[in-house]
């Protein structure tokens, strides 16, 4: 299998079934938390596209997105769900809003601007993954997400930073999500896939986005799958 190979096989394979439904409260938002999403590269990117479409009007959409990201923790996904969607209805924060609080870290990406959009979330902690779901279903043609798999994947691989302009750097992983004193490491982080997104679709046939980078590397992570340094 030649190097290309590896890493379409790896998008090939990613998968994220999540049923919306699952969400013990949807009963309060009618016509939302309806999807059952496959969870291949398709049906993600068409849930991506859902969200943008709705995300000026809706704050519904942002409840399922959160919902989304949480749902592999079965453990926590209820009520960390619940606790954001409490937050936001109680202060009547506006779709547009917290669309525009997303706006400005794509437009910006500092740790003031990630703040903000974990304030109107009514997160207290300093932690990344679920605020940064946001940039990258808002702009996944420069924004990858974040997690403790990738940053995990990044620890282990660290080696890929050849020939590359864009250097990924170790993730301190001291707590147990990724939290503000990793904010820069996620910055050369999306560096990085968007150089990799350049190079994977000048060689291959399909169009990759920082977002599809991430994706393969998630996979890759989760099922153990070989990735070839490019």
């Amino acid at each position: 299998m030649g190097k290309m190979e590896y890493w379409i096989k790896a998008l090939n394979s990613y998968s994220y079934p999540v049923n919306l439904s699952c969400y013990e409260n949807s009963n309060r938002f009618p016509n939302y938390f309806e999807m059952d999403i496959t969870g291949d590269r398709d049906s993600t990117i068409a849930f991506e596209n859902y969200f943008r479409k709705n995300a000026r009007r809706s704050i519904e959409v942002y409840f399922e997105v959160v919902f989304w990201k949480l749902y592999s923790q079965k453990q926590f996904r209820q009520r960390g769900t619940t606790r954001i969607i409490n937050h936001v209805l109680n202060k009547k924060i506006r779709p547009e809003s917290l669309y525009d609080a997303i706006a400005d870290f794509v437009e910006t990406p500092s740790k003031q601007n990630l703040k903000n959009i974990r304030e109107l979330l009514g997160m207290k902690s300093k932690v990344l993954a679920i605020a940064l779901t946001f940039p990258a279903f808002l702009n996944p043609e420069k924004y990858p997400m974040v997690d403790n798999n990738v940053a995990r994947w990044v620890n282990d691989f660290i080696r890929y930073n050849r020939d590359k302009q864009v250097r990924l750097t170790q993730f301190t992983l001291n707590y147990t999500s990724l939290q503000d004193n990793d904010f820069q490491n996620y910055l050369n982080w999306i560096g990085w896939c968007n150089e990799m997104a350049e190079n994977l679709t000048d060689k291959t046939s399909i169009e990759w986005r920082p977002r599809d980078v991430e994706m393969a590397i998630f996979t890759a992570k989760r099922k153990k799958l070989k990735l070839n340094i490019l």
